[in-house]
């Protein structure tokens, strides 16, 4: 516990009974969770949108393949037995 104590990086040696007003910021960019919470939800729709467009081109490209004359033909054949 004193080890911890020693590696702590502020002059804390207790939280307990603490005014947090007293101490200030405790971590870093204070006052911009907003507009850190709106880039990351620009990221994650902006993430969402680009893997569904991969995903639709693959899917496309998937489908055109199975739809192929020769594929067709051989998946048919299997079916048949002969």
């Amino acid at each position: 516990m004193e080890f911890l104590m020693v590696a702590s990086t502020t002059a804390v040696t207790s939280w307990s009974g603490l005014d947090l007003a007293s101490v200030g910021p405790i971590y870093p960019f204070v006052g911009s969770e907003a507009l850190l919470w709106i880039v990351g939800l620009v990221f994650w729709i902006g993430f969402q949108i680009l893997g569904t467009r991969i995903e639709k081109r693959e899917l496309e490209a998937d489908a055109e393949a199975a739809r192929r004359p020769e594929r067709l033909s051989r998946v048919f054949k299997d079916e048949s037995g002969t």
